[in-house]
């Protein structure tokens, strides 16, 4: 066995590439998780207390939610109360109907809801929701803890007691992900999903991997482009089980719901493609141009008011998000050409190129920052310094820029930090790709 092949089974890589044995950096993970959840968490609201300034409005309310298993009902009830109405109006357009909220998902997304009736327990839905919800938020933490042991075993190494202690805390810590869980909203379990898809998929196990990503599909169609993204790398097998998988649940919802109502959604898609919000929650360059023409809401939130059509905005919208499904789609990634982390790119993307990306949709960058750290990050002997920025763009709630920085011309453009966070890990993700196929020192 050669110097180079002992160094890479003991965890370790050349001196000179850039890489170190990733002992030295179990520490470096603790502090900055414990530094990033402090100073947002603590520290925001210690200075806006000091200055009178009321409360921050940090994670505090989204904590007592998943401590007390209580949520709100952001996905639930438009989808129980839709059920509802086709129960008594059959023959009814379900998607006009007059509820609590537009319906905006796919019909198979009503399934498991369906289950929970037959099963006899319908009376307890919500709770059944709440609780559900909160054992997926606890799946997430387990699942890139699988991803991070993975990692570290490839190269030989195994996972510290202070990396997971950081782990646990970078999880607490998550913004997206408890903002999700409070809400309601049924991005918890599309977060818990795509954890599980990249744990597969860095397993190889594509075949379940494709199953998984169909049963995204039935909630959020924009996941549709990971397909696309299986074709193009080749992945045939993933390709034919999400193909199969989705081809069921369309079928089952054809023959439950009827052609026309399933029809419909083809023009609610369309709708939604024209109007979305302006509030900071929509982290979308939708969002961030209308916030930055002051065009519709921003501090204040209503679920019906919508940002009026400016053909421009809709046009650059429109353009943005070509442009980044077909970066994702068609850079060159060279050795990391379908891997794992060619994979969270995409998925990013397919969340970023929305029109409408609320902060519980990026749930899912925190699977792909434990991938990035753990198969790559820890190694490298330099701080990743553009990698934690990244993390702490995407996964903080930094309230003072949404309220002081909301009027300002040009400078509320900062609200969008975890949109363009995302994007920045993007972008390390593809220098990581060069990097890697041109033998060059890693930096993230």
């Amino acid at each position: 066995m050669s110097t180079v092949q002992q160094q890479e089974r003991d965890g370790r890589a050349p001196v000179d590439g850039g890489w170190a044995h990733t002992g030295s950096h179990d520490r470096r993970l603790l502090w900055y998780a414990v530094g990033s959840v402090l100073l947002v968490n603590v520290g925001i609201w210690a200075v806006y207390h000091l200055l009178g300034l009321g409360s921050p409005g940090n994670m505090k309310a989204d904590w007592n939610s998943f401590v007390h298993v209580r949520t709100w009902t952001d996905s639930w009830l438009p989808m129980l109360k839709s059920l509802d109405y086709f129960r008594d109006y059959p023959d009814q357009p379900l998607y006009y109907a007059k509820l609590y909220d537009t319906l905006i998902y796919p019909l198979p997304s009503l399934f498991p809801m369906m289950l929970v009736r037959k099963l006899g327990i319908g009376a307890h839905e919500l709770r059944v929701l709440a609780w559900t919800s909160w054992l997926a938020v606890w799946g997430v933490l387990f699942a890139v803890i699988a991803i991070a042991r993975q990692e570290l075993r490839r190269r030989g190494g195994s996972l510290s007691v202070a990396s997971a202690v950081g782990m646990v805390v970078l999880w607490a810590g998550f913004y997206p992900l408890f903002k999700g869980y409070g809400l309601g909203n049924a991005s918890t379990f599309l977060t818990l999903a795509f954890a599980v898809l990249l744990w597969l998929w860095a397993r190889g196990n594509e075949r379940s991997g494709g199953v998984v990503l169909a049963a995204m599909m039935m909630v959020k169609p924009q996941f549709v482009l990971l397909v696309v993204w299986f074709a193009l790398r080749r992945k045939w097998g993933a390709l034919v089980s999400a193909l199969l998988f989705a081809g069921v649940m369309f079928a089952i919802s054809l023959a439950v719901f009827g052609v026309h109502n399933n029809l419909d959604y083809l023009k609610v898609l369309s709708s939604l493609s024209h109007k979305a919000q302006s509030h900071y929650g929509n982290q979308s360059m939708f969002g961030t141009l209308n916030r930055m023409t002051f065009h519709g809401e921003n501090l204040p939130y209503h679920p019906f008011v919508y940002s009026p059509y400016i053909p421009w905005i809709y046009k650059v919208t429109v353009a943005t998000s070509l442009l980044l499904t077909a970066l994702g789609l068609f850079f060159p990634w060279g050795k990391l050409k379908g891997s794992a982390g060619d994979m969270g790119a995409m998925a990013i993307l397919s969340v970023a190129a929305s029109p409408m990306a609320w902060e519980h949709h990026y749930g899912l960058v925190f699977a792909v920052l434990a991938w990035t750290w753990f198969a790559y990050g820890c190694w490298q002997r330099k701080v990743p310094w553009l990698l934690a920025l990244s993390a702490f763009l995407t996964m903080n709630a930094l309230t003072p820029i949404h309220q002081f920085l909301s009027i300002h011309v040009g400078w509320n453009i900062l609200q969008s930090y975890i949109y363009f966070g995302g994007l920045l890990l993007v972008f390390l993700l593809m220098r990581l790709a060069r990097t890697e196929t041109a033998a060059e020192p890693t930096l993230l």
